[in-house]
């Protein structure tokens, strides 16, 4: 039996559809190199066939086995002849060997644009209680160090793109302390308040481009209830979603996203269900391998930090663009947070948050 399908957007989807066709001129990467681990596995390997069809100067191609690597690029080359492929075989682990190839695409493209993250592992599926303290770390190592060594090497390629997030910051600031000493001057007109603001809005708007977009394949697990056997894959997993949200909040300059790809025909999935059945239909591939193309294109920017599902509507996710990024801090949506917290700031209830029940306005009264 399967499970009830839950959604964010209205509208879900099993496979890919117009909207997020990679040859779509929106979702060009046309002048772009974008770089995927994970690329001689098969959700890797599809994401760089989506890729190839978007037109990227070049595409960088990260993974373990150097034999099914050839296989990614032969898949490549037989739906796009014309893009330009460089392949590497790496242990992410290794952070020396990963920054090399990194600098060596540096040296040979200029920089990298878009990283999609698809390495992974699946621990084994086994009860905590009967973990082997042993080989669990094991899987940890490759999820989190991996993850952690890719963003580090990533980060120093890119400079450029850190430099320019500086100067656009360094603006806003001036903006914003030039219209903060304008109001409480009382001598500016109205006129040059209103240029001001518009120059604030401008310049807080430009923060939101970034240059850089790291998108990170995770699990809808971390959020779902949890299912037996798996605490080790989604424990890892979720450690890495977390250690990636501090890394954009200490190097802003890097758009974050984190994306569920669905439920797939893998060789993961086909391990994994030796041990144990999943109440989920499969989608097809290419709804993810599309849905990454889409989420590194300019439409989707607003998704900045966010947790999606690649099977989610892109038109209803861009219709609630607003709900999304909030309207102020506490109030975004599809981050990770505390259910129920906060419902205080500074002792005061916070606006829209139901009012004390009868029990705590009775302690109140008491106490």
């Amino acid at each position: 039996m399967s499970a009830p399908v839950l959604s964010y957007t209205k509208e879900v989807y099993r496979q890919t559809y117009k909207d997020i066709d990679p040859t779509l001129s929106g979702l060009s990467t046309e002048g772009k190199v974008v770089l995927i681990t994970g690329a001689s596995g098969d959700i890797g390997r599809a994401t760089a066939v989506a890729f190839a069809a978007s037109r990227p100067k070049a595409l960088v191609l990260l993974g373990r086995s150097e034999e099914k690597l050839q296989e990614t690029k032969k898949s490549v080359e037989a739906s796009q002849k014309a893009v330009t492929l460089k392949l590497y075989t790496a242990d992410l682990c290794i952070d020396k060997d990963t920054f090399e190839i990194f600098e060596e695409v540096k040296k040979t493209f200029g920089r990298i644009d878009v990283l999609v993250h698809c390495a992974g592992i699946l621990p084994t599926v086994v009860p905590l209680a009967k973990a082997n303290p042993t080989t669990f770390i094991d899987g940890y190592k490759t999820t989190i160090v991996g993850t952690l060594v890719t963003a580090q090497a990533f980060l120093r390629v890119n400079e450029t793109a850190q430099e320019a997030y500086q100067k656009k910051l360094e603006n806003f600031q001036e903006l914003d302390t030039a219209l903060k000493t304008a109001k409480e001057s009382g001598e500016a007109e109205t006129a040059q308040l209103e240029q001001l603001k518009k120059q604030c809005q401008e310049a807080k708007q430009a923060l939101r481009h970034k240059d850089i977009t790291f998108i990170n394949v995770t699990t809808a697990g971390i959020v779902y209830p949890p299912f037996h056997g798996m605490g080790a894959y989604v424990s890892s997993k979720m450690a890495a979603v977390k250690l990636l949200e501090c890394f954009a909040a200490e190097n802003k300059c890097v758009r974050l996203h984190n994306v569920h790809p669905g439920f797939l025909r893998t060789a993961m999935s086909e391990k994994l269900s030796k041990t144990m059945q999943l109440p989920f239909k499969y989608d097809d591939i290419s709804l993810t391998s599309d849905f990454l193309v889409w989420i590194a294109s300019p439409e989707a920017e607003f998704l900045d930090g966010r947790l999606v599902f690649a099977a989610w509507d892109v038109k209803q996710l861009k219709a609630r663009q607003n709900f999304i990024i909030g309207e102020k801090p506490g109030t975004e949506e599809l981050c990770l947070g505390f259910k129920g917290f906060p419902r205080y700031e500074n002792g005061i209830l916070l606006d829209g948050l139901e009012e004390e029940s009868e029990a705590e306005k009775q302690i109140e009264t008491t106490s």
